[in-house]
C-alpha cells in the first residue's frame, strides 16, 4: 500500500488508476452491481476553467442547496439520499448501456422501447 501511495505522490501513477487500485484491494470491481468501484466527484462543472468542487460539501448540498437539504432532513418523513448507487440502480444504468441486441436475446425477444 505505501508503495502504491508514493507512486501516486510522485505522479508515477494517475489519480484514476490509484483510486482504482484501492478499489481493487477493497474487493470492488467493474461489474459488480452490489460492489462497484466508487470515484470521488472532484471537479466542478459549473466553473468554465474546469476547477475543483468544494469538497466541505456533499454533491446533494452543492447540487440541492442547503434549503432543500434542511426540508429533506426536517420534513415529516426525514432520509437521507446516499452517496453511492444502490444495486438496482446499477442494474437500471447497465440496462439502459447494453445493446438492444443482447436485452431482446437474454431478457425480453419482444422489446420495445
Amino acid at each position: 500500500m505505501q508503495s502504491l501511495a508514493m507512486k501516486w505522490s510522485r505522479g508515477e501513477i494517475s489519480s484514476f488508476d490509484y483510486l482504482m487500485a484501492l478499489n481493487r484491494r477493497a474487493g470492488r470491481q467493474i461489474g459488480d452491481g452490489s460492489f462497484h468501484p466508487v470515484l470521488p466527484w472532484v471537479i466542478d462543472f459549473t466553473d468554465p476553467e474546469g476547477g475543483w468542487r468544494d469538497l466541505s460539501k456533499t454533491k446533494f448540498r452543492l447540487c440541492k442547496g442547503d434549503e432543500q437539504l434542511d426540508i429533506t432532513y426536517d420534513g415529516p418523513n426525514p432520509h437521507h439520499i446516499t452517496e453511492s448507487l444502490s444495486e438496482v440502480t446499477y442494474y437500471i444504468y447497465m440496462a439502459r448501456r447494453t445493446p438492444i441486441e443482447i436485452l431482446r436475446r437474454f431478457v425480453r425477444a419482444n422489446y420495445e422501447p
